[in-house]
């Protein structure tokens, strides 16, 4: 589900990062920028220090700590800025690379490795450490191979390696950095720096590690880490799953600060949310020293997500991101957390309140994070985790969280209707129009019903409560989140860790809403499922789940010929089916994919190829569910000559 209102933005905390680089040009010229630092490093006797100011990149918000100093428009950043030898333990020259012999340098000793390090506003800063690279490098003393990406045929012979480690810049902010302290070190030096070098990353770039965060305050985190909290709700779940691997790690801080954290494995990612596929440790935490001013930001935790490979023993990915996926990995981490906030009862409006019982907000600012909108396309998903998500509380919860302010207005005349009214009857009561009638019904979930042009609600137990929230002090949607998650919090925590599971039949009937009817004869789907001919690219259709029932089924030990012979359920338009049940376990996927194939090459039947290409485009850039040999079928049907694959490439690619 997208959300229509405003959500919360995250910010960069730490990254490791990797950046190839090779400039076109003879054997020596692809190193140009390393022999142009180590030129700086001769002439400044081994390094310096200086101050210099930085233009904000591009798309990047100055950070509340900074003091913006506008020259000729343009907000620039006061850094410090080093340049220096690396040396090891013994104080001598770091690094052990002997140079190529076609270098014009003594082949006995080892090549430079300069070290930048840039310290910005704040807690803004960042180390690059620059190291050569070319085919079949050695060890200075031992002679032995240095294996790196320049081995590979399909690569430069020669070019130069810049590790990154930094904290609170985006990644795209680190090359500028880069190129920004290599420019005021030449201006310092008044010597020549070339605007191209470090503007174009190798496809052999790479990101080892990223953290996306928001800080809480302090009462509305404890909604993640308390017993039977999100983390412990997620840990439940994903330790239940086939070839997961993760753990939860809690340390309540007695003399320190507390650190709440859950590791998860790639396999698992879409267990929670179906489109992701990293490993992340989702983390809670207090600065190392406590705090106990609640006006210092440091008072407040932590909430991150961090891509790495690997946590402490256990590996969470077989590999790194590449550079040209950053703003994949960028947007998968901002989705995840603010999805785990959602399944934890936490607002994520910019402004929301923490509480209603109080004007605190629910995020605090820091030097480098201010609670602001975000920019990416954020996707809200159901909770996850079986145990809250089939009980009508949660129903309540997410009803809530999905409020924008005239979904509330539609819901309080619901209330006010007995909890029972036609939607045409509705719209003109509430003023305003069907279409936002349709929009409301569809952000509320299973919690609101529609057959026949009545409007419900899913049962009398959730009329109750929605009429208890509503007739309470309200006055905001946030006011109304945080009733609804206290109504429920008592239920979630007092059965988190006391459930009995079934046999497989009830399991499955617990996951998916799902009752027989007293003779037997029908099953009701609770769940809005699209039908198995219309949701090829939907993730799980009617028939998928009437599959998997009739397996629980005959797993419990029922005999085959009892399970029910109809099904009965409603889509996510709130059209309701009835299928038979042996039609639903006879459906051929295959046939239902050349189907739904054909249907999507009429849609580009009668357009042009320029209409096409960018219809193919938005399709990819949506995250559709289609692949790209699915879409490549559909075009190729409608009569064009379009490379699907080329178009799915250059959506990711950043030029420059």
């Amino acid at each position: 589900m997208s959300a229509d209102t405003a959500i919360i933005r995250t910010c960069p905390h730490e990254a490791r990062i990797n950046l190839n680089y090779a400039t076109k040009g003879s054997l020596a010229d692809n190193m140009a920028p390393y022999w142009a630092i180590c030129r700086f490093m001769r002439q400044l006797d081994g390094g310096t220090t200086l101050d210099a100011r930085f233009p904000w990149l591009a798309g990047v918000d100055p950070h509340p700590v900074s003091e913006a100093d506008p020259v000729d428009d343009d907000p620039r950043e006061q850094v410090e800025v080093s340049l220096y030898y690396g040396t090891d333990d013994d104080g001598d020259y770091a690094g052990k690379i002997a140079p190529h012999p076609d270098f014009d340098l003594p082949q006995d000793r080892s090549m430079w490795e300069p070290r930048i390090h840039v310290d910005g506003a704040g807690e803004r800063k960042a180390n690059f450490h620059v190291r050569p690279r070319y085919d079949g490098m050695t060890h200075v003393e031992t002679g032995n191979s240095i294996p790196s990406p320049f081995d590979h045929p399909d690569q430069p012979d020669t070019g130069f390696n810049v590790e990154v480690q930094g904290s609170n810049l985006e990644p795209d902010e680190y090359p500028h950095w880069l190129r920004c302290a290599c420019s005021a070190l030449a201006q310092a030096l008044g010597d020549d720096w070339n605007s191209d070098y470090f503007t174009r990353p190798l496809p052999t770039s790479n990101i080892g590690a990223h953290e996306r965060y928001v800080r809480l305050s302090r009462s509305i985190a404890e909604k993640l880490t308390r017993m039977g909290g999100a983390f412990q709700q997620l840990a439940m779940l994903l330790s239940t799953q086939d070839t997961s691997k993760g753990a939860y790690f809690w340390d309540s801080g007695d003399d320190h600060g507390a650190m709440y954290r859950l590791v998860s494995h790639a396999d698992a990612a879409s267990s929670m949310i179906p489109s992701h596929s990293l490993g992340t440790q989702a983390k809670c935490y207090d600065p190392e020293h406590e705090h106990s001013d609640p006006e210092d930001p440091l008072y407040h935790p932590k909430f991150g997500v961090l891509f790495q490979r690997k946590v402490s023993d256990i590996r969470i990915n077989s590999d790194t991101v590449a550079w040209n996926r950053r703003y994949n990995l960028v947007e998968e981490l901002e989705e995840r957390l603010v999805n785990i906030l959602t399944w934890a009862g936490i607002p994520i409006a910019p402004d929301a309140l923490g509480s209603s019982n109080d004007s605190a907000a629910a995020f605090v600012e820091d030097w480098h994070f201010s609670p602001a909108p975000t920019q990416r396309d954020i996707e809200l998903f159901d909770d996850p985790t079986p145990e809250i998500e089939r009980s009508q509380e949660s129903m309540l919860v997410r009803s809530f969280q999905r409020m924008t302010t005239s979904d509330l207005s539609l819901t309080e005349q619901l209330v006010a209707d007995g909890g029972r009214a036609r939607y045409d009857d509705l719209a003109e009561q509430s003023e305003t129009s069907e279409t936002t009638v349709y929009r409301w019904l569809s952000r509320m979930g299973d919690a609101i019903e529609s057959q026949n042009g009545v409007i419900s609600f899913n049962s009398a137990h959730l009329r109750e409560q929605f009429e208890e929230i509503l007739g309470r002090t309200v006055t905001t949607v946030e006011n109304a989140v945080d009733q609804a998650v206290r109504a429920a919090d008592t239920v979630l925590e007092k059965d988190a860790y006391q459930r009995v599971p079934g046999d497989p039949f009830d399991s499955w009937r617990e996951k998916w809403d799902a009752v027989v009817d007293d003779d037997g004869h029908e099953l009701h789907l609770g769940s809005c499922l699209p039908h198995p001919d219309e949701g090829l690219h939907a993730p799980v259709t009617a028939g998928d789940v009437t599959t998997d029932g009739f397996e629980a089924w005959r797993n419990a030990g029922k005999a085959p010929g009892n399970f029910p012979k109809r099904v009965r359920w409603s889509d996510a338009s709130g059209t309701e089916h009835v299928e038979d049940a042996n039609t639903l376990l006879r459906h051929d996927p295959s046939e239902a994919a050349e189907q739904a194939i054909e249907k999507l090459a009429r849609r580009f039947r009668g357009k042009d190829v320029v209409d096409a290409i960018e219809q193919v485009r938005r399709m990819i850039e949506a995250g559709t569910t289609w692949t790209p040999e699915q879409i490549q079928t559909a075009v190729e049907r409608a009569g064009f000559d379009i490379d699907v694959e080329e178009h799915a490439v250059k959506t990711f690619e950043i030029p420059g």
